[in-house]
């Protein structure tokens, strides 16, 4: 077990897109709120206890979209992990950067919003990622819920995150990894919380839901969109997490990672965002090439407009905001980018279809590097009769890939009230993985007057 592993992850939660939250909490970390669709005109069902959520089965892709029931997304995969020369990489074990379209795993996210529609609990769910704590399968599925306390995290009978106590570290049945034989249970050493925080409810001047969401790990922030602008509300989260370790509840822990997310919503639909930072191939599992390796997704989701209620005339607006990463070159770190997004969904039987138009896109700090996405693109997409999304190509300037999008909440004033989507592009390059301009994105708008 690396030492170097708590250094890795206190540099890359130094540059996450998110401020941590730091607090004590619930013992329930997705609770409250109705579970089905909301008011005529929308479709989808979540767990017991969810308000919202992403949807746990893919049921199409276009390269690196997915789409679920109630959601698209996008997933990209560091890079430098896979450049570097096994068992000889020095400094380019400890944090993992880069950014390439990753065609594998699948995000879930589920939130519980009170009276007003905030967000006051999310549990994040990633399955498939290609990360590994010996180096030959898959780890056990990650339950992120940001959640304080020390204990561990759970999914319960009806599939929401419940935080339950640590076994003693004197149950050698539970905590039984062998570092000689690399034997042991691998699901006992993830989704436990050995570091308790505190929670930081300082800054919420007694708003009542800003509360709740801080003793969840939630960073609660108002939107203006209740009152006729068009940013949304936004909460976000971060943490440092032990996954993989191998010591006992009750020994000094050794950081593996980070994860960090962030998440937009209007009354129906959200935009959510996240990366996990993970150490693999761990020498008391098996592993011969100890190192660290990232994910980021975005994940469009919320109740969706059900297709049959999708009118068949007229044409409707929709203004609002997006987010997500680029690399330069697909090697370096990743660079948060921003931009205003504005569709035109084209409702006649004739020809329906979405005109998306990203424009004033720019780094999301203070930085210049010497290459960056285009400023603005617009794409249009059609919308087949049935379907309540749209799924095609997308060009951004000189980059290339495809985009998805879905029409959330009922039909009002001639349209859905929101749209929601997610788009992966990349310049040209014979590398597979290097050498080209990467983009990776979602977006979130409301309706608004033509």
């Amino acid at each position: 077990m690396k030492p170097s592993r708590i250094c890795a992850a206190a540099a890359a939660l130094s540059v996450s897109l998110l401020a941590g939250c730091s607090g004590g909490g619930d013992s329930q970390y997705a609770g409250g709120g109705n579970n089905s669709g909301s008011g005529a005109g929308t479709t989808g069902s979540c767990p017991t206890g969810a308000s919202d959520c992403s949807g746990a089965a893919e049921t199409a892709r276009l390269a690196a979209i997915k789409l679920t029931a109630s959601s698209v997304q996008t997933i990209t995969a560091s890079t430098n992990d896979l450049l570097a020369t096994p068992r000889q990489r020095g400094p380019e074990a400890q944090v993992a950067y880069g950014l390439k379209p990753f065609d594998k795993g699948l995000a879930e996210v589920r939130v519980a919003r009170n009276g007003e529609g905030l967000v006051t609990a999310l549990n994040l769910l990633l399955s498939g990622m290609g990360i590994s704590f010996d180096g030959k399968t898959d780890r056990p599925r990650i339950v992120e819920a940001f959640a304080l306390p020390r204990g561990r995290v759970e999914l319960g009978a009806q599939g929401m995150a419940q935080l339950v106590a640590l076994p003693p570290g004197t149950d050698t049945g539970f905590w039984n990894n062998n570092p000689a034989s690399f034997t042991g249970t691998q699901a006992n050493y993830a989704n436990n919380i050995y570091i308790g925080r505190a929670a930081a409810t300082g800054r919420c001047n007694g708003d009542a839901a800003c509360i709740a969401a801080a003793n969840n790990g939630l960073d609660l922030q108002r939107g203006d969109w209740r009152s006729g602008g068009v940013r949304p509300d936004e909460v976000g989260a971060s943490r440092m997490h032990e996954d993989g370790a191998t010591m006992g509840p009750d020994q000094t822990p050794i950081l593996k990672g980070y994860r960090s997310l962030w998440s937009w919503n209007y009354a129906h639909a959200h935009l959510s965002g996240w990366v996990t930072q993970d150490t693999v191939e761990i020498v008391e599992w098996g592993g011969t090439d100890e190192h660290n390796t990232e994910r980021r997704g975005i994940v469009a989701f919320g109740k969706p407009a059900a297709a049959s209620a999708l009118p068949n005339t007229g044409t409707v607006r929709y203004i609002g905001l997006s987010r997500g990463w680029y690399s330069p070159d697909g090697v370096t770190q990743a660079y948060p980018i921003t931009a205003d997004v504005e569709v035109t969904a084209n409702f006649a039987a004739a020809n329906r279809n979405a005109v998306i138009r990203v424009f004033n896109l720019r780094i999301d700090e203070s930085q210049n590097p010497a290459q960056q996405l285009a400023a603005e693109s617009t794409n249009t997409l059609a919308l087949a009769a049935g379907q309540n999304y749209v799924l095609g190509t997308m060009t951004h300037g000189g980059a290339s890939g495809n985009l998805g999008a879905r029409f959330f909440g009922p039909v009002v004033n001639g349209g859905p009230q929101e749209i929601a989507g997610v788009f992966s592009v990349r310049g040209s390059s014979t590398n597979p993985i290097v050498g080209a301009i990467v983009g990776s994105a979602g977006f979130i708008a409301k309706q608004v007057a033509p």
